[in-house]
């Protein structure tokens, strides 16, 4: 599954900029799941790891153990490739930059933006970083900064959603609405793993009919976006259409 998607995050690093993103986010998901999820699952099982329950009543499976130890391999990479890089256009990353006053030196010439492998690294990042927080603060911490960090996480959410209905051009909208989506997840998540009601999207069969209407929703989702009128988009100091 993991070389499926990076074969497809392959095939769309010279897309145009609606299909290169659809690519590199699909190709990431597949990456994820193939060579973070089931391999961490695959080590747990290996090394015999134990699942076990946080101090805060938060189930911890064996693999989501592997997955927090991967935390300062995620910290390395995000200075590595963020902090470090002048040449971003992550909103966060160039907060920091303005706000710790840190200049990390001239940007390299620009060769054109690669939608697909942007598209692909933000989407492992942001789903990367969802995940190590709430490992951490539900290990960490007690129930009732679970539940204030929890009302934070859905105002973010909230604000974050409001900013993605102002975006008027559909390539930049599908790649800030992913990092939207993964966020906003955590919304309706985490209240599932204290127990407050069943992982409905993990049992399709046993709730076949709201699983469905949410699979028409995100299909009918996508062929809205494909349909949408070629805009004019900037890549790389050149005008670029996309398809």
């Amino acid at each position: 599954m993991g070389a499926i998607g990076a074969g497809l995050i392959w095939a769309g690093l010279k897309r145009s900029e609606v299909p290169a993103t659809w690519m590199g986010f699909v190709g990431a998901l597949l990456v994820w799941v193939g060579w973070f999820e089931f391999t961490f699952e695959f080590y747990a099982g290996m090394f015999r790891i134990p699942e076990y329950t946080s101090p805060t009543g938060l189930p911890i499976f064996a693999g989501a153990t592997v997955l927090m130890a991967t935390m300062p391999i995620m910290l390395a990479l995000f200075l590595l490739y963020g902090i470090y890089n002048r040449q971003t256009r992550c909103n966060l990353i160039r907060w920091l930059h303005r706000n710790l006053h840190f200049d990390p030196g001239m940007p390299t010439s620009d060769n054109g933006r690669s939608f697909g492998r942007i598209t692909a690294l933000e989407t492992i990042f942001v789903t990367w970083a969802c995940y190590e927080f709430w490992l951490y603060v539900g290990y960490m911490l007690d129930n009732n900064t679970i539940m204030v960090a929890y009302v934070a996480w859905t105002a973010w959410t909230i604000y974050i959603l409001w900013k993605l209905l102002k975006i008027p051009r559909v390539g930049h909208a599908v790649r800030y609405g992913i990092p939207v989506g993964i966020v906003g997840w955590g919304v309706a998540e985490m209240p599932a793993h204290f127990g407050l009601y069943s992982e409905i999207w993990l049992k399709p069969f046993d709730y076949a009919i709201t699983n469905s209407i949410m699979l028409c929703v995100f299909t009918a989702g996508i062929v809205y976006v494909a349909r949408q009128p070629k805009v004019p988009a900037r890549q790389g100091g050149a005008v670029h259409t996309p398809e």
